[in-house]
């Protein structure tokens, strides 16, 4: 095959990736409205057609065992449809189920290129869906016939009578065996795991490093990762037991080391996040090259085009790339062109004005100068607007791993809890959607592990069995807003006094003095806990803290109260602007710089009076604003420059906020404002970081732009 055809092969196989990660995102949604009503079939109408298209596609390029795991999912999803099989919450989790094993298939066809196997669990459910399927098809009906009949001459030559010449058994089987063969002849099941081995020296090592390799596929799919914490420490057992046995201890230090390090950092909050993925997978990069050999079975694969090596999406192995795209309106697409179209005729009008200078005609140049860049001004503003909702994307999408995760605790801890999502069709800027999803992870989680009871607790409260999280998303004034609410027990405030207390991080006669919005934050305090045991879910004190910390960090505020009903409300409030890169800012001199911050960082300008300036002991300088006392941090002595204006009277104070911490920053003179655009800053500076990046000030000079957060730490330490 030539080099075009290669080429070719590997577009349209991205392009089938793509747009199976668009099915897949599509059957999530669908997986969350069949979760909150188990009859609505257009859900399950709109996961036969995502199955449907996957499978078609998957056909072109041979992917026989996903075509086939498409096909029998859609099959008996048509049996739902046509009501054959009659829908009950069971059966909208088996569903579900099967969502979540395509997707984790899917996922994997860019990790594992068109050689992706079909797992284990997959394929136990594969078997399940044959079942269900089994007495509403006449095929499936014949198989069963088939299966009886096999099972039944096998016990008949046991006992010897298919030997005896006469016997009407023996007649009955050579009948069936002359006229329908199939019905009485062993058929062998496909390998389920593809049939590649692991070999390190002599030791079969498979089982264990497909463990391992599962658990980072499933993670990377955005699968449910069940016992992750229990199949790595099983796994890794396994080969330091095999390799100590055989006496083949070179990789066994580097086992060791990543079960420590594993044991150490892993929480149960958190499971397999993109970090533990990347410390897994390096653990395994390294036990590869100390002496691991894949073995390939003997039969070959369907066949499929060869694509040269480094082409990640075909070639298979574990340094895959995924390109990320963007789904764009074409009316946006449209609007983008006009603008080049006039950013094209704004650079003729300069080109104008710059002839004029050269030739030096000076007649009505400024007013031309002036016209033309405030248009190119104009245009900017444009462009920048259309280019940030090419980025939106829909909030629903972060919701996509909360229903498999609710049902997985659900069924872990036998309590039967519903969830329900709305505002999934706000927008927001695509790079908010992965630390949101965490955030709602952990948000999720807590509710199911700590708010919501058992069934039989519900019911002698008089609540319905069935316990209920209910999330919402809201956009406004440049604001998100989310909303996580239980219907459960709600947060005990003794209780959380008492174990603040216990675990020393407060005192009794505080904890009694504060209000209950105060006591409940408690819980968002490092090492905090309240679960009786340690699950797969809580109880190691990491979580709540980890939810603050994030929401800190976007810039935004977290507030917990329990409702009136019952339950817990978790509000989140986040910058929609957090990852701007272009941003209104203020220009401040200092001495003889010069540096830029966000204005959204500054609540106010000013000139202190003297009255109004003090030393405080243990906290030095502060000044008195609106009658609060906030710290005075004085740029000159953070960044040793000789200041114009030593007396702070005389300079210019400035009220700034970052992560909710105010401070009164002290420069020599605001310049005014103007656009910063952020670019990245190379240098290596004292960490934490007092600037965020660098922006070009005029044609020829650079200015810092302040990181408020970075400012204040280093003020503070």
């Amino acid at each position: 095959m030539s080099d075009t055809d290669d080429d070719s092969k590997e577009e349209l196989y991205q392009e089938f990736l793509e747009e199976s990660e668009e099915m897949i995102s599509e059957m999530e949604q669908f997986s969350i409205s069949l979760e909150s009503n188990p009859n609505d079939m257009e859900a399950i109408h709109g996961i036969f057609r995502c199955a449907h298209s996957i499978k078609g596609n998957s056909a072109f390029f041979g992917l026989t065992q996903v075509q086939t795991f498409c096909h029998q999912f859609e099959s008996f999803l048509d049996l739902v449809r046509e009501r054959t099989i009659a829908v009950d919450r069971d059966l909208v989790h088996f569903i579900l189920d099967g969502a979540d094993f395509l997707k984790a298939i899917t996922g994997r066809l860019r990790v594992e290129g068109m050689g992706v196997a079909i797992r284990d669990d997959e394929q136990a459910y594969f078997e399940q869906l044959q079942s269900k399927t089994v007495v509403h098809s006449d095929e499936s009906k014949m198989e069963v016939l088939r299966g009886e009949l096999i099972s039944y001459f096998a016990r008949m030559r046991e006992e010897g009578l298919l030997e005896e010449t006469d016997h009407p058994v023996k007649e009955l089987y050579e009948l069936i065996n002359r006229y329908a063969p199939d019905l009485v002849r062993e058929q062998k099941k496909g390998a389920s795991v593809g049939g590649v081995r692991w070999i390190f020296d002599t030791l079969d090592v498979t089982e264990e490093y497909a463990d391992l390799r599962a658990v980072v596929e499933e993670a990377k799919s955005g699968a449910f990762v069940d016992n992750p914490f229990e199949r790595i420490m099983n796994a890794v057992n396994g080969l330091l037991s095999k390799h100590l046995s055989a006496e083949l201890e070179d990789p066994v230090e580097g086992l060791q080391e990543f079960k420590d390090d594993f044991e150490m950092f892993y929480q149960d909050e958190i499971g397999i996040d993109e970090m533990m993925v990347i410390s897994i997978e390096e653990a395994l990069q390294v036990y590869a090259d100390s002496g691991l050999s894949e073995v390939q079975p003997q039969k070959a694969p369907p066949p499929v085009a060869r694509v040269e090596e480094g082409k990640s999406a075909t070639t298979g192995g574990e340094s895959a790339v995924k390109t990320k795209t963007v789904r764009i309106n074409e009316s946006l697409l449209d609007e983008l062109i006009d603008h080049v179209g006039e950013l094209i005729t704004i650079n003729e009008l300069f080109n104008i004005i710059q002839r004029k200078l050269e030739q030096k005609q000076t007649e009505g140049l400024t007013t031309d100068l002036k016209n033309t860049n405030q248009a190119f001004g104009e245009l900017s503003t444009q462009l920048q607007h259309v280019l940030y909702q090419i980025r939106k994307a829909p909030f629903e999408r972060a919701y996509s791993k909360l229903p498999s995760i609710v049902r997985g605790i659900a069924k872990n801890s036998g309590k039967e809890i519903s969830l329900s999502a709305t505002g999934g069709d706000t927008e927001v800027d695509k790079s908010l959607l992965d630390k949101i999803e965490t955030m709602l992870v952990h948000c999720v989680r807590n509710s199911c592990d700590h708010g919501i009871e058992t069934p039989d607790e519900r019911m002698e409260k008089g609540k319905p069995a069935e316990g209920r999280i209910s999330i919402s998303a809201i956009a406004r004034d440049n604001q998100v807003l989310l909303v996580v609410e239980d219907d459960g027990r709600g947060a005990d405030p003794t209780r959380i006094c008492d174990k603040a207390v216990e675990k020393g991080l407060v005192s009794r006669e505080a904890c009694g003095m504060m209000a209950e919005r105060e006591v409940l934050e408690l819980m968002l305090l490092p090492g905090f806990s309240t679960a009786a045991q340690i699950t797969e879910t809580s109880g190691r004190g990491v979580g709540m803290d980890v939810l603050l910390s994030s929401v800190k960090e976007m810039g935004g505020s977290l507030s917990l109260s329990n409702k009136r009903t019952g339950g817990l409300k978790i509000e989140i409030r986040l910058p929609l602007a957090y990852t701007t890169r272009i941003k209104l800012g203020l220009t401040l001199a200092l001495g003889k710089s010069v540096f830029l911050v966000a204005a959204e960082q500054v609540r106010e300008s000013f000139r202190v009076k003297r009255e109004d300036v003090s030393t405080v002991e243990g906290k030095g300088e502060v000044v008195r604003r609106w009658g609060n006392i906030y710290p005075v941090i004085r740029l000159s002595r953070l960044f040793d420059i000789p200041p114009r204006f030593p007396d702070i009277t005389e300079a210019i104070c400035l009220l700034v906020e970052s992560k909710g911490t105010v401070a009164c920053l002290v420069v020599d003179e605001l310049i005014g404002q103007r656009q910063i655009v952020y670019k990245q800053l190379n240098l290596r500076t004292k960490e934490p970081s007092a600037f965020d990046g660098v922006s070009i000030l005029d044609g020829r000079n650079m200015a810092l732009i302040l990181s408020i957060d970075g400012v204040v730490q280093q003020f503070q330490r």
